[in-house]
């Protein structure tokens, strides 16, 4: 994880550069949480960034934890009056300190492809949720990663640095191992750049068209304990 941590450290100060840069993306993926995350909950995201995800759901608890200290460093002066908490360090081992009961809600956001030892983290994860905690991971969709590649050469993303692209069953089977069922899935954002009314229109409606609906930018789960 030392080549992740090292590439965060370096874009640490730019980070909320791109993401101003591509807001719509990053207001429809606000969405999404949102729509998935109640506000008041008790909630922890592994892989923070500079904290702005988790700071829009406004939790009642809420723990950010990264492998960056350079993001680590902008989340906490960014939001230190948000009642917010952030940590730096391995992220699994972080995970395993906390107890069953913590969290109502776990949630990974383009992280997950960033892991080293993905299936060392969901095996964390499992061992602190509970029957009713739900996890929530998002990550793009494999089909669009030459055309992230371009808009990175072009600089019009973010530098991405180390990642694999596992696909979606490669994903679930993972949890699958650790106890973990999936009890939504979807896709979302098929026309991240904004113009008026036509991306909204596209991005409300294509995730309803069959076939069409497996080509959204954005992949989504939710998962859950499974029943005994």
């Amino acid at each position: 994880m030392k080549k992740v941590a090292e590439h965060f450290d370096a874009i640490a100060a730019t980070y909320d550069f791109y993401k101003q840069k591509n807001w719509y993306y990053y207001d429809q993926l606000k969405a999404l949480y949102a729509s998935l995350i109640p506000m008041g909950k008790r909630v922890l995201e592994i892989g923070c960034g500079t904290g702005d995800l988790i700071a829009t759901l406004r939790p009642a608890l809420g723990v950010g934890i990264d492998i960056s200290q350079g993001m680590i460093d902008v989340a906490t002066k960014k939001h230190e009056s948000s009642g917010l908490s952030f940590y730096t360090g391995d992220t699994a081992l972080f995970v395993e300190q906390f107890k069953k009961d913590d969290f109502e809600y776990i949630f990974l956001s383009d992280v997950i492809e960033h892991l080293e030892d993905s299936a060392s983290m969901v095996t964390a994860i499992g061992g602190i949720a509970h029957n009713k905690t739900k996890i929530i991971v998002s990550m793009a969709n494999p089909l669009w990663e030459p055309i992230l590649l371009l808009l990175e050469k072009l600089k019009l993303k973010m530098p991405e640095g180390p990642h694999y692209r596992m696909s979606g069953k490669m994903l679930e089977a993972l949890f699958a191992k650790n106890g973990l069922a999936v009890a939504k899935k979807g896709q979302r954002n098929i026309f991240p750049a904004y113009i008026p009314y036509v991306s909204n229109f596209l991005n409300n409606n294509f995730y309803k068209i069959p076939g069409i609906n497996k080509l959204g930018l954005v992949m989504f789960w939710v998962f859950e304990k499974r029943a005994n």
